[in-house]
């Protein structure tokens, strides 16, 4: 019995430091994925908050002719300052581009009249 405990202890003590490294490696990992998911949500909410204003602005202006269109005005840089300030985040004008395009698409407004400055030479950005 007790050389069986002997040599349980020296397998333990043996394989200890391996099992400890691959524990940490581990944590590590999910450290880093739940990170990067905690932010992909925080900059999918940044960019709904931003559409979501536009939309409001766009439904409290005044309407002369009921026939004309709707015109969504929204801005990279909306999403930008958005981020910034609600979530301490920042990202570059290109990633917040794609966010904007795949949020205005998953929410269905890219049917409707849309003004944004993805074109724009001035602000610098690129399609």
């Amino acid at each position: 019995m007790i050389p069986v405990l002997l040599g349980t202890a020296l397998l333990l003590a043996l394989l200890s430091p391996w099992i400890g490294h691959r524990v940490r490696r581990y944590r590590a990992e999910q450290d880093r994925r739940t990170g990067a998911e905690h932010r992909r949500r925080q900059l999918l909410t940044a960019t709904d908050w931003a559409i979501s204003m536009s939309v409001r602005e766009s439904l409290n202006r005044q309407v002369t002719d009921w026939r004309a269109p709707r015109i969504m005005l929204i801005s990279v840089a909306d999403v930008v300052r958005r981020a910034e300030d609600d979530f301490n985040l920042h990202l570059s004008r290109e990633e917040a581009h794609t966010l904007l395009m795949n949020r205005l698409e998953f929410r269905g407004h890219l049917q409707t009249t849309l003004v944004t400055d993805d074109h724009d030479p001035q602000e610098g950005t690129t399609t």
